[in-house]
């Protein structure tokens, strides 16, 4: 080796330039075994991946040439040379990188569009029925494609001998095909989309022109060989003529024969004949499907007021007041509403509607029965899929909900609310990779919309990631800042951890928000932190002003929700006239709100008024037929707890009891199983009492929200600690009063029953420490 090689390398490894190489490809071989791990676990696209590992490779270069200019101590500066070089590694870096995305993305699209295969041929007469191309120039009737397009499938369906796909699975195929834009797909890949769907005609068209002048245009196109059969135009003011005669002309085309004109229901008569109520109604089911139940409320409303007969649109509002803020007055009557409605509507729409119907008035087996049917007949409805695997959920029978929504991907792989189900599925049963999984492909699918972060959140909190999942509950907050469920999930995360002053600096961050829901939540969650640690003063104090700030901005559901709160925390304090107040002032919001009813009727049997619970269930029981339809089952099932009520607060425990157990077949008010726990307790049956106060809780199928209920929770310890030591379980109740103690402390001697609290786990752990136990 010559002098100058020696120098050369000397100098290599006075700038460190040996050493940068080293730890640069060491380092990058740690970011590729990273990425290929995402890829083969989370999903991540491969694209991004070749992308990085291309910039590596023209980043070692560079990081040479640094090592080289300044790797050596003194001051730097960047030569003309280096600066020369760095700069032509930027280009190669740029140029090499969109060059890789733009291939990659054409194979994507390439590989998009071979979509899969027909797994059914539909038959003779089947016909697909793509989203209308807007053509009129107005961005405001882009909603109108695909609205046209479900009238025309509602309007041929009429049609026994003609089976059409309809627009929603449609869509799940363009979806899949990265196509979401009717007017921009392509004659050839609206033939694959439509193939795919297993039908052998397609219907394509488009809308253009304006008011009186809107023209209709369709094709009725042979999928076998792309042919055109037909081409049909109308124009006029009136969509729904339009549509009418169209599919009159279409009908013979589709069937090759005549169609009786008896066969074809006007459009109009078989949801709504008023446009803007179509509209809300369609922008309400979109909303809903996002999660955001308030907007649409909001939109199933309007459309209700703007054609009172729409029966689909009282159903949605009634099921969305349901599972919402639990107005059952409201959501009674709307239910009825759509009762009262049903014989005008297509077959789908009226399945649908017994089934929610059957739903709702806890007739689980017809409800079951309905959604199957509408399977059977529509078995691209994804909705009522849906609704199938809710229904199993509720019934505990997680093999069939996840059967379901393994079929709704087999249809709609881009489907994300059954990937939501799913990774709770998964987390329950214990599979927290999958959990993991799955919530991370939700919140890809949907990264603009709250609720994957929500998810995401629980599932890391399951996965024992607390931290990292409370930034979820951030996040799905900033998305969306009146995103209730995550100010609610933030609260808990911080209630499991029994750190209060936590939760109520967490929630001080949100004070200035200027969502009129979420100023109230905040404040009923801040009254909550109260509650559990034993401040129950503050914490009425909190409800009471929940509530006024709920009149304030005009929200009576929450006012409703803050009052509930308020009078049950008065019973359990004995401020009996604040509770009747709060009860009588929720009463008036929702006349037939249990929680209510239920709350007042317990503080009258504490004061020993049990002649007046008598007159109060006779009175009940004279108004029955008052009671309107769709919520008379649910009355009758409240029937027969205020029978068993009295009998408890009678003195007769025995009667209750039995009472209860009778009541069993029907749903089953949780709050109320208080009351029937300590009858037992009373008879002297322990042991059937513990699986009962376990399952004391909040009627979270009524209110429909994610709180940790406060005093409920403390309620169901104690109760459950009571039960156990009854039974001789004595090392679990001592854990279930430990619990109750560290979270309320002192506070629980303001609660009647609670007060005991602390005298009973001195005299279990004495009884422990004599029997020599640890």
């Amino acid at each position: 080796m010559t002098e100058q090689e020696r120098d050369w390398i000397g100098q290599l490894r006075e700038r460190h330039v040996f050493r940068t190489a080293v730890l640069y490809i060491g380092g990058a071989w740690i970011v590729a075994q990273v990425g290929d791990f995402a890829i083969q676990n989370y999903d991540v696209q491969r694209r991004y991946l070749d992308v990085v590992l291309y910039l590596l490779t023209v980043g070692l270069p560079a990081a040479l040439i640094l090592a080289w200019y300044h790797g050596q101590a003194g001051v730097q500066r960047v030569r003309r040379a280096e600066a020369g070089m760095l700069s032509v590694l930027a280009v190669v870096a740029v140029v090499g990188s969109g060059l890789l995305l733009n291939r990659a993305s054409e194979e994507q699209e390439r590989t998009a569009v071979l979509l899969p295969a027909a797994t059914t041929d539909l038959g003779q007469g089947s016909v697909a029925i793509l989203p209308l191309a807007n053509n009129t120039g107005a961005d405001s009737l882009d909603w109108l494609g695909t609205g046209l397009a479900d009238m025309l499938t509602t309007n041929l369906a009429q049609i026994t001998s003609v089976r059409v796909v309809g627009v929603e699975r449609l869509l799940d195929l363009m979806r899949q095909a990265n196509a979401e834009e009717a007017e921009r797909i392509p004659d050839d890949l609206a033939l694959d989309i439509a193939q795919a769907s297993g039908a052998r005609l397609m219907v394509r068209g488009s809308i253009a022109g304006s008011g009186p002048n809107l023209r209709m245009d369709l094709r009725l196109i042979d999928l076998r060989d792309g042919t055109v059969i037909a081409g049909e135009s109308a124009r006029g003011a009136d969509v729904y003529t339009l549509v009418d005669e169209l599919s009159a002309r279409l009908s013979p085309e589709i069937l090759g024969g005549a169609v009786q004109p008896t066969e074809l229901t006007p459009v109009a008569r078989l949801a709504t004949g008023n446009l803007d109520a179509f509209k809300e109604y369609r922008e309400g089911v979109q909303a809903e499907r996002r999660f955001r139940y308030s907007s649409a409320e909001n939109h199933y409303r309007r459309a209700v007021e703007l054609d009172s007969t729409f029966a689909v649109a009282w159903l949605r509002l009634g099921l969305v007041e349901f599972q919402g803020d639990g107005n059952l007055a409201d959501a009674s009557s709307a239910l009825g509403r759509a009762e009262q409605f049903i014989e005008g509507t297509s077959e789908r729409d009226r399945l649908m509607i017994e089934a929610m119907l059957g739903f709702v008035k806890f007739d689980v087996e017809f409800a079951e029965q309905m959604l199957n049917e509408l399977v059977t007949k529509y078995p691209d409805d994804k909705e009522a899929r849906t609704w199938l695997a809710i229904l199993y959920g509720q019934m505990d029978r997680q093999e069939d909900r996840r059967r379901v929504l393994e079929e709704i991907l087999r249809l709609d792989p881009f489907y994300a609310p059954a990937y939501n189900e799913l990774s709770y599925v998964a987390a329950f049963a214990g599979d927290t990779v999958a959990a993991d999984t799955l919530s991370l492909r939700y919140l890809r699918l949907e990264p603009d919309q709250p609720n994957p972060y929500d998810t995401r959140g629980e599932i890391l909190e399951i996965l024992g990631r607390a931290e990292e999942g409370r930034d979820a509950f951030r996040e799905s907050i900033r998305v969306e800042e009146g995103f209730i469920i995550g100010y609610q999930h933030l609260a808990r995360s911080y209630f499991r951890a029994g750190d209060f002053d936590g939760a109520r600096a967490a929630l001080a961050d949100h004070l200035g928000t200027e969502d009129p829901d979420a100023s109230v939540w905040i404040r009923l969650l801040s009254a909550d932190t109260y509650v559990l640690d034993g401040q129950y003063a503050e914490g009425l104090d909190s409800y009471e002003r929940a509530a006024a700030l709920a009149e304030t901005v005009e929200r009576p559901s929450l006012k409703l929700v803050a009052l509930l709160d308020a009078g049950s925390l008065a019973v359990a304090l004995g401020d009996f006239e604040l509770a009747r107040t709060a009860f009588e002032g929720a009463l008036k919001l929702d006349a037939y709100n249990q929680e209510a009813f239920f709350g007042n009727f317990a503080a009258l049997g504490l004061q020993g008024r049990v002649d007046e619970m008598r007159a109060i269930r006779d009175a009940v029981a004279d108004n029955m037929e008052q009671v309107p339809e769709g919520f008379r089952g649910f009355a009758e099932q409240g029937l027969r707890y205020t029978d068993a009520f009295v009998a408890y607060y009678a003195g007769d425990p025995e009667r209750a009891t039995e009472v209860f157990e009778e009541a069993r077949g029907g749903f089953r008010l949780q709050y109320v199983f208080r009351e029937q726990v300590q009858a037992l307790l009373q008879l002297g049956r322990a042991e059937e009492a513990i699986p009962l106060a376990r399952r004391i809780a909040g009627p979270q199928i009524i209110r429909g929200d994610q709180r940790v209920l406060p005093f409920v929770q403390q309620d169901r310890i104690y109760w459950t600690a009571r039960a156990q030591e009854d039974a001789g379980a004595l090392d679990e109740a001592i854990v279930g009063y430990e619990r109750l103690h560290d979270m309320a402390g002192d506070g629980l001697q303001q609660i009647p029953w609670m007060a005991d609290t602390a005298e009973r786990l001195a005299r279990l752990k004495e009884a422990g420490a004599s029997r020599g136990e640890p």
